[in-house]
């Protein structure tokens, strides 16, 4: 009996660790900001359950603050992300060192499939010998 409930137990924790990088999940990504601000991008990165970013002027961590605030200890600054109607991250607010900034994130490109390259792939799995 004790093994099945410390097995629960284990189970319950990896649960909770996978929901908490699910949750971070939500924040990755590259966000691009406008021709002239102080950074032209930053890309947001998880980790061992916690979020970083790097930019072309340098990284660093960032901790959760509320729901999508979050706080930039190494300029001192903080950051929101903005959503669209599909409840979806798709920018971030960035106030830092006296600057305000906003990003919109990038969408990764659709991979599209050659249509020549699909039809050669398929004619050999089938070939008759």
């Amino acid at each position: 009996m004790k093994k099945i409930t410390y097995l629960f137990i284990a189970f319950l924790a990896i649960g909770f660790s996978a929901k908490a990088q699910d949750s971070l999940a939500q924040y990755i990504g590259k966000f691009n900001f406008p021709e002239g601000s102080i950074v032209s991008y930053v890309t947001v990165t998880a980790e061992a359950g916690k979020l970083s970013f790097s930019s072309d002027k340098g990284s660093g961590t960032i901790e959760r603050v509320s729901a999508d605030s979050f706080a930039i200890p190494e300029y001192q600054g903080t950051g929101k992300y903005t959503r669209n109607a599909d409840n979806k991250v798709n920018g971030v607010i960035i106030d830092v060192m006296g600057y305000h900034i906003e990003g919109v994130k990038e969408t990764p490109p659709v991979a599209l499939i050659d249509r020549q390259l699909f039809l050669k792939s398929e004619r050999k799995q089938f070939a008759i010998r």
